[in-house]
């Protein structure tokens, strides 16, 4: 009788998870909405868009569970409002709501280009802000919050890194699969820009070694509209492969 309970109990249980989560709210879609969309509802200026949207550099999914091959730059919304701090230091405790999560800062910062110095976080409409965190919330129903490392290394620990990275024998061919997923989203082709610029000129670069340096120190600090990408997420094995397979194409010019 008790096992009968029991297995009642967690099919109940089951139901209610999926019946909550089945019945998404007007505001939470309109957050879904906003996460895919690179104009954010129209508040984006056509001449300041960046072309790139939340889903550029998260997964509305949680990746550990649900591994879709991508490599982005950013954590999954899963468990935004229970992490309770950004690893944006304009974002703090006391806005981390007012600036939905992170996403006050990468509305201004990627979304449109606008230098560091000047982001305010609460720019973000707030109609969106909050659309954005009943959607957070909403896809977090249900599911346990991902362990995240939130934190960013300067311009100099950058430079030490990729000193290192560069002493690593990068594999060509490995390099191109890591491309594949964690670059071409935003940079296509090598040889073909999109978001991001093409990482393979027309004419190779005068100093090579200088051009793969520079690459590796934007992928681990960030560059002006690129997001940064840390080990745990672009190894340094993986990061001197992706270096191999951009230099095999210029020494093929």
């Amino acid at each position: 009788m008790r096992q009968l309970l029991f297995w009642g109990l967690i099919l109940f249980l089951t139901f209610f998870e999926t019946s909550a989560k089945s019945e998404i709210s007007p505001q939470a879609k309109l957050g879904r909405e906003l996460f895919y969309d690179p104009s954010f509802g129209g508040t984006i200026d056509p001449n300041k868009a960046s072309g790139m949207s939340c889903a550029t550099c998260h997964a509305d999914f949680d990746e550990e569970q649900e591994p879709d091959g991508q490599i982005r730059t950013g954590h999954s919304i899963i468990g935004v409002r229970d992490r309770g701090k950004s690893q944006w230091a304009k974002v703090t405790s006391d806005m981390f709501e007012r600036a939905a999560g992170g996403a006050g800062f990468c509305y201004q910062r990627f979304l449109q280009r606008i230098p560091e110095r000047k982001i305010d976080p609460s720019a973000i409409p707030e109609a969106q802000a909050e659309a954005l965190m009943a959607y957070f919330d909403y896809m977090s129903v249900g599911k346990k919050s991902p362990e995240v490392k939130l934190q960013s290394i300067s311009k100099d620990a950058s430079k030490i890194a990729a000193d290192q990275i560069l002493k690593i024998n990068g594999n060509a061919k490995n390099g191109w699969k890591f491309y594949a997923r964690a670059c071409a989203n935003c940079h296509a082709k090598p040889k073909k820009g999109g978001i991001g610029p093409q990482m393979v000129k027309s004419r190779p670069p005068a100093n090579l070694q200088k051009r793969l340096h520079k690459i590796a120190s934007y992928v681990r600090a960030g560059g002006y509209t690129m997001p940064a990408i840390g080990e745990e997420k672009l190894s340094d094995q993986a990061l001197a492969d992706i270096l191999a397979f951009i230099s095999s194409l210029n020494k093929r010019q």
